[in-house]
């Protein structure tokens, strides 16, 4: 497979146009979500489409910067902006027979930035906020 295939293409043009509902009808309905900030995936089409809803929410940019074309799976590489703070990531995305995104798996750093992302999100996902703990 050379292609990007139609449904991974309008999955990532709506989440960078922040259009959470055309995201989540690219999911698979079992799709699978895991997640840096997560101790568990997220499973199911209704789930993981609030978890993106969320993501889109927390984003004050995000730009999806190559595209890494594998067999029926994908590495997104992308950049997004949360305030000042800047967060690179390797998102694999796993496509099923019907082309809709079966699996994501979300890969981020710097560490600082994804915490900065939790802390956003844990109120909306009912998770407790995380911390950068240092010692000198």
């Amino acid at each position: 497979m050379d292609e990007i295939p139609a449904g991974l293409s309008a999955f990532l043009a709506a989440v960078q146009s922040r259009d959470a509902k055309g995201a989540a009808a690219q999911l698979a309905e079992y799709v699978i979500l895991e997640s840096p900030i997560a101790d568990v995936p997220y499973v199911g089409r209704e789930q993981v489409g609030n978890v993106i809803a969320r993501l889109i929410d927390a984003f004050d940019e995000f730009t999806v910067t190559e595209i890494i074309v594998g067999d029926g799976y994908f590495a997104v590489v992308t950049n997004a902006r949360i305030g000042t703070t800047e967060i690179d990531g390797v998102d694999l995305v796993g496509i099923n027979a019907e082309g809709k995104v079966a699996s994501l798996s979300i890969h981020s750093r710097p560490l600082r930035a994804v915490v900065e992302l939790q802390n956003r999100l844990a109120p909306a996902l009912a998770m407790p906020v995380l911390k950068v703990a240092e010692e000198l």
